[in-house]
């Protein structure tokens, strides 16, 4: 979709249907600064390196793609798309000013990259370029001109579209779209009749109910072999919901990979379980009872859980 409707939350860029333009202001600006030998403190003049501002879409975001190009006349130019996290930490992806290069940052603001790769000294001046944003799941992908520069692993979280831009010279970004898919959560589970109901009945409904896809691995129809549907599923999920009430290995495996890869996951136990597995032992777990009454109390313990990371 288009991405058309836009405010300016901080700066002075000017918006016009659905493209932004921003131009630097060479003003100075006071700034405190602390005189350690004398421990004083002094009011110096100091110019403004760039002029910035934040945008934002009334697109909610949290899987999907994100696109814009963009063309300025000066190398000290950035555009960041701000992503919320389920940490709260945050997230940066783009051109950093900052930086000098394409990136992921890991936060908001004052961050540092996880990972980066070239930036606009390779790109001549005055000439258009495409960036493009891939989340999926856990994996996160930029591309520039359709070429895949970073990658890495992002839990995002359901966000108003917003972007960051800088510029000592002169910006415009423009042909801004937008593909938000539907977040999938992956449940794991014992194949079975009694925790086909429990799926059937009030995992997946609430699952639904919030917005994302349920997905479970007997719901697969590929060629590929299953454990690597299992992996990519995972992986592309923003939360696994894991029922431990028999010892299945392929469930703790299932499990165990998620939290490898810093996955949000859900337990889910009957409470006639004696005791759980040490390892996962510490791990906060949502205990029912297998009734209608118990299933009810699963329902709203899980739409807590799922607001929590919405």
């Amino acid at each position: 979709m288009d991405v058309k409707n836009l405010t300016v939350l901080k700066g002075d860029a000017k918006i016009s249907d659905g493209r932004i333009m921003l131009d630097f202001v060479n003003t100075t600006q006071e700034k405190e600064v602390t005189d350690r030998t004398k421990e004083t403190k002094d009011v110096k003049k100091q110019a403004k390196e760039v002029t910035t501002c934040e945008v934002r879409s009334d697109v909610i975001f949290t899987n999907g793609s994100l696109e814009l190009t963009f063309k300025t006349n000066h190398i000290d130019s950035g555009i960041l798309w701000i992503l919320q996290t389920q940490d709260g930490s945050g997230a940066t992806a783009g051109l950093s000013n900052t930086f000098k290069s394409f990136l992921f940052g890991d936060a908001i603001s004052h961050f540092k990259p996880i990972i980066e790769a070239g930036g606009l000294k390779n790109y001549p001046l005055n000439e258009s370029l495409r960036m493009r944003l891939d989340v999926f799941g856990s994996y996160a992908k930029l591309f520039v001109n359709n070429i895949l520069m970073v990658e890495t692993t992002i839990n995002s979280k359901q966000a108003p579209l917003q972007i960051r831009a800088s510029t000592k010279g002169h910006l415009e970004i423009y042909d801004l779209k937008a593909s938000p898919i539907k977040p999938k959560i992956f449940i794991v589970m014992q194949f079975s009749k009694e925790y086909n109901e429990l799926y059937e009945d009030v995992i997946k409904p609430v699952v639904e109910e919030f917005g994302y896809e349920a997905v479970r691995a007997d719901e697969f129809y590929t060629a590929a072999p299953i454990l690597k549907d299992i992996i990519e599923s995972i992986e592309q999920s923003i939360a696994i919901i894991a029922e431990i009430t028999p010892d299945n290995p392929n469930v703790f495996y299932e499990i165990g990979y998620s939290h490898a890869i810093k996955k949000p996951t859900i337990l889910l136990c009957d409470r006639n379980r004696e005791k759980l597995p040490f390892d996962i032992s510490s791990f906060r777990t949502l205990f029912y009872e297998n009734t209608i009454a118990g299933k009810r109390k699963v329902e709203s313990s899980l739409k807590k859980y799922l607001q929590n990371i919405k």
